[in-house]
């Protein structure tokens, strides 16, 4: 079986990506940015449901090849992140060999399973998550590419959500472990190490790096600050990596940050 990527070092995540590339002034820009900011991988939402996202579609498209091929010859790896949406069972395989096409397609190094509660989200049971992530992992496992869960650092939070069927088929936990409105990070980190003890896998948290409700830092210099006790936090913790929401949102003090600070 090929070896299996998995996370390490410091990633960021994407959600729109033409408004990303439209702000760095190209591909090119782009992609030295991240190499500046010492980012060993990009999660770039590639799905919703059954719909591929509009990252990958249209004028996109041949845009998505080339920034994949384009990080990768930096060293950097390229993840796809989906958003479940499966109301049934066949719904949920459906999606997943949605995804796995989308994989094979533009040759990302993995999954993440952007699987939360709520409105515009997960609708399905437990039999349905665990359909959806075992299929996944089922098709992406012998290709050696990745599957990671994104969800809400403390599950139990959400009683109804069936966290546990997606996480049981992850390879790593990426918690989103969003401290901007909370104490202090170590406080929120605390909760969410402790609310994941029973997930036996890599332990890589993502942070605040927007300013906004939701979790989001209260201004730019505090988005600076906390990412810098973030990022020591997960290095005192010897946890193999961690991510930021999001790249568009991420102020110039964060960047700044990432291209001054050590991973």
């Amino acid at each position: 079986m090929p070896e299996i990527k998995a996370f390490t070092g410091r990633c960021m995540y994407i959600w729109k990506l033409k408004p990303v590339l439209v702000a760095e002034m190209g591909i090119n820009n782009f992609v030295q940015k991240a190499k500046r900011a010492k980012l060993s991988g990009v999660w770039i939402k590639i799905a919703e449901g059954l719909a591929p996202y509009r990252n990958v579609r249209g004028e996109m498209e041949p845009q998505f090849h080339e920034v994949v091929q384009k990080l990768n010859e930096q060293g950097i790896d390229v993840w796809g992140w989906h958003v479940p949406r499966a109301a049934t069972v066949g719904a949920g395989k459906e999606e997943a060999q949605l995804v796995a096409s989308l994989v094979d397609q533009f040759n990302v190094s993995g999954v993440l399973m952007d699987a939360e509660a709520g409105g515009g989200f997960f609708r399905g049971n437990a039999e349905t998550a665990d359909t959806y992530a075992r299929t996944l992992r089922e098709t992406l496992m012998g290709k050696g590419k990745g599957l990671a869960v994104c969800s809400h650092d403390i599950p139990e939070n959400f009683p109804e959500f069936p966290f546990d069927e997606f996480a049981q088929h992850a390879i790593a936990n990426a918690p989103q472990v969003y401290y901007g409105g909370s104490p202090s990070v170590e406080n929120r980190l605390n909760r969410a190490i402790a609310a994941n003890s029973h997930i036996d896998m890599p332990f890589v948290p993502v942070g605040a790096g927007w300013i906004g409700d939701g979790g989001g830092c209260s201004s730019a210099s505090a988005c600076a600050e906390r990412a810098i006790i973030f990022m020591k936090l997960v290095r005192d913790h010897g946890f193999p990596g961690y991510s930021f929401w999001h790249w568009f949102g991420a102020p110039p003090n964060l960047w700044e940050v990432l291209i001054t600070e050590p991973v």
